[in-house]
């Protein structure tokens, strides 16, 4: 994969320019939509667990708390929804030209990257607002970024190439975001999980990244080098799998699309 993208990297950048303009163009807020989802739900969270639910759900500020869970989750949610129906959207180009066809899905994938990147930029602020310490584990933050977009491709290119051949899948995604959302730490912590439920819950690998992603950048604290490592190899696995299931169904995408 890395080789075709290297290959035909002109071809990559075009389209990943290309869906981002695409994207805020005549938009008034333009680029500000990145942060706006996360920092909207950041405020949601925030008002119902202070005032129409209180319920203590972490010691520290719960803007902090809130929104460095939804900062993974949002690119997550936002990749799929970018990357499942671009095949699809792309009909015409497929059944024309050849170019690796990955290209499609990753780049709505690298534009909820880009969004990503922007929306970072208010945890800086929510930091400086709070005076909160910086402390060296937020390093922790890069490899757990890795595996967040190692398994974002691994999902997106599986789903994508499913809707090719079943537009349900389409039909589906918000119905399975939802279900994902609720399987994921985003606003509650792992340690408030009945115990029984924690097994199940960390076979979905976001549940790892997004409560590690709070532990290193709110709480301070160090990624167990030991239980990242069986995250990898569980995302390598399924993206291996995922690669290689989209490259035997690409040989009939010009015919079914």
């Amino acid at each position: 994969m890395f080789r075709a993208l290297y290959n035909y990297r002109d071809l990559f950048l075009i389209f990943i320019w290309r869906e981002f303009s695409i994207r805020y163009k005549q938009s008034i807020f333009g680029v500000l939509w990145a942060f706006i989802q996360p920092f909207s739900m950041m405020l949601l969270f925030t008002f119902v667990f202070t005032y129409v639910m209180p319920v203590k759900m972490s010691e520290y500020p719960y803007p902090l708390f809130f929104y460095s869970s939804l900062l993974p989750w949002t690119f997550f949610s936002s990749s799929l929804n970018y990357s499942i129906p671009s095949l699809v959207n792309h009909y015409s180009l497929i059944t024309k030209i050849y170019f690796p066809r990955e290209i499609l899905p990753l780049s709505g994938i690298m534009n909820a990257f880009v969004d990503l990147l922007i929306a970072s930029s208010f945890l800086l602020v929510l930091f400086l607002f709070y005076h909160y310490p910086v402390t060296t584990n937020v390093i922790w933050a890069i490899p757990l970024l890795l595996l967040l977009l190692l398994f974002t491709i691994a999902v997106s290119l599986i789903l994508a190439a499913l809707n090719v051949y079943y537009r349900d899948v389409k039909l589906a995604t918000n119905f399975l975001i939802q279900l994902w959302f609720f399987a994921t730490p985003v606003f509650y912590t792992i340690d408030r999980v009945s115990p029984k439920l924690k097994p199940f819950l960390f076979l979905n690998p976001l549940t790892f990244i997004v409560e590690n992603m709070r532990r290193c950048l709110v709480e301070g604290r160090a990624v167990v080098w030991w239980q990242y490592m069986i995250i990898l190899l569980l995302c390598l696995s399924i993206f291996i799998f995922s690669y290689r299931f989209f490259k035997i169904t690409e040989r009939r995408f010009a015919d079914v699309i």
